[in-house]
């Protein structure tokens, strides 16, 4: 009987500390988060430059600036994380709503030197984001045909919005990510807002943006059988005393 209270002690003691390891912040690739933050997973980039290619494509970048209510000092001490995308291709509109295929969203993580003010928006340019360690790669999941729609309430000032969907396809992080959870089996979602023209630009706007969905962390499932395990465990050396 003493064994089996110490192998139960003992499982209550692992399992306390698997649900303790579960509510400690996740850190990937030199990024942190905590994955029981109500609102996981949420990013926002206070800075975004949205670009129209001549063919009416879409792309652009910019910085992130929080995740999971973290700044950037918490969640990547040091570093900084900038957004690419690009091949968003338009397939039709209805009103002023465009619909988009395709489509290619890479977050990058990067230590060293950097020109990017995430303060000022004037400060990024082609040349100097998606610099550094591929943190997630993703790409356009299309849902009811379009894997972005984009709306146009007015052109001058510009305001602008956009949603869609994202399927991971890679990254340091693509484990945590790769869950199928968002609308229609996407596994993150992400909007946008632009209301800020460039200057001396006609086809380039400034605005923010947000990524959501929902991290992976282990099912409670798994500690149950384990727990199970111990039990067994438990048993058998009863057994054999």
């Amino acid at each position: 009987m003493n064994k089996i209270k110490q192998v139960v002690a003992s499982g209550a003691v692992v399992l306390a500390a698997m649900g303790t390891a579960v509510a400690a912040p996740v850190t990937v690739g030199g990024v942190t988060w905590d994955p029981d933050y109500l609102l996981d997973f949420a990013s926002s980039s206070v800075q975004m430059h949205q670009i129209f290619e001549g063919d009416g494509s879409v792309r652009g970048y910019g910085i992130i600036s929080t995740i999971n209510g973290r700044s950037q000092q918490q969640f990547c001490d040091a570093c900084e994380m900038t957004i690419v995308f690009k091949d968003y291709r338009p397939t039709g509109s209805s009103g002023n709503t465009v619909t988009y295929s395709g489509g290619v969203v890479e977050i990058y993580m990067n230590t060293g030197e950097s020109t990017i003010n995430p303060n000022d928006p004037l400060t990024m340019n082609d040349n100097n984001v998606g610099r550094g360690t591929l943190w997630l790669s993703l790409v356009g999941h299309e849902y009811n045909g379009a894997t972005l729609r984009g709306t146009i309430y007015s052109q001058r000032p510009p305001n602008l919005s956009g949603l869609g969907q994202l399927d991971v396809v890679g990254g340091v992080a693509a484990a945590y990510f790769d869950t199928d959870l968002q609308v229609g089996g996407a596994d993150l979602a992400f909007s946008a807002s632009f209301t800020q023209p460039y200057p001396g630009t006609t086809n380039h706007v400034i605005g923010t943006g947000n990524f959501y969905g929902v991290s992976a962390v282990p099912e409670p499932a798994t500690y149950l059988m384990l727990g199970m395990g111990l039990l067994a465990v438990g048993g058998l050396r009863r057994r054999k005393a």
